[in-house]
């Protein structure tokens, strides 16, 4: 049994690929999710935490590997976590520069905030298909602001998953620039990645099997079911099989 830490993204031969973290009693483990590779997993409903990390770029397992009800931490591991105050938009002035976003993402707007240097590496984490950064370089509790600022009825903080299957063009986005009068680059963010999209009935658990036809985000399709490995869900073995054969 191990539990869904996030899909990860790295930048190689030019081209952002995914890869899955999942974390045990043991610790953690990483899965490549090439285009191709044969899968086969459950994800169901049970929650465990996925520890928490101490410093940028760490990770530390939760002791016991903690049963949670909701979320992806435990209240131990989520008071030990630096980001927890920031995720949660308290005053927590992390050093480092942040630049604020919109996002399209299928037929939504969003606006977000990240680590400067994280760009576009965020915007492909959340299954953005179109982004532009419109300021950058301020302090995290100035972008926090910012992002606050901009939050109204039409631009949300967040984009359920099941919203994030399907690519329209970026004309949303384009209007939304236009109004705000903010002239800058709009990023096709989906063409930065090694997969072509993702197709399928949209699940948040059950079974997934087969080979990988597409990752958006946090989700993987096999080309009949798009799975969203939400962070602190339980992945099992499917039909007493083990996830060896992924």
């Amino acid at each position: 049994m191990k539990s869904v830490v996030k899909v990860q993204w790295e930048k190689k031969n030019k081209e952002w690929q995914a890869q899955l973290m999942l974390a045990s009693e043991e610790g953690f483990e990483k899965r490549g999710l090439q285009l191709g590779r044969k899968i086969s997993l459950e994800v169901v409903k049970q929650r465990r935490c996925t520890g928490y990390a101490p410093a940028q770029g760490e990770r530390v397992r939760c002791p016991g590997f903690r049963k949670i009800s909701s979320g992806s931490q435990c209240g131990e591991c989520r008071g030990k976590d630096i980001y927890s105050d920031y995720v949660r938009g308290s005053e927590n002035d992390l050093d480092g520069d942040f630049s604020v976003y919109y996002a399209q993402i299928g037929d939504q707007l969003k606006v977000g905030v990240t680590r400067s240097e994280n760009i576009p590496k965020r915007w492909i984490e959340q299954g953005a298909d179109y982004a532009v950064e419109i300021e950058k370089n301020l302090s995290s509790n100035q972008a926090l602001e910012k992002e606050k600022e901009l939050t109204n009825g039409s631009v949300s903080q967040r984009i359920r998953k099941e919203n994030k299957l399907q690519k329209a063009g970026p004309n949303l986005l384009r209007e939304l620039l236009k109004e705000k009068k903010i002239d800058s680059e709009i990023i096709d963010v989906q063409e930065k990645t090694s997969y072509p999209g993702v197709d399928g009935v949209f699940s948040r658990t059950g079974l997934l099997e087969g080979e990988i036809r597409g990752v958006k985000g946090q989700i993987i399709s096999n080309g009949r079911v798009a799975m969203a490995l939400t962070s602190g869900k339980v992945v099992q073995n499917p039909r007493q099989k083990g996830l060896g054969s992924f």
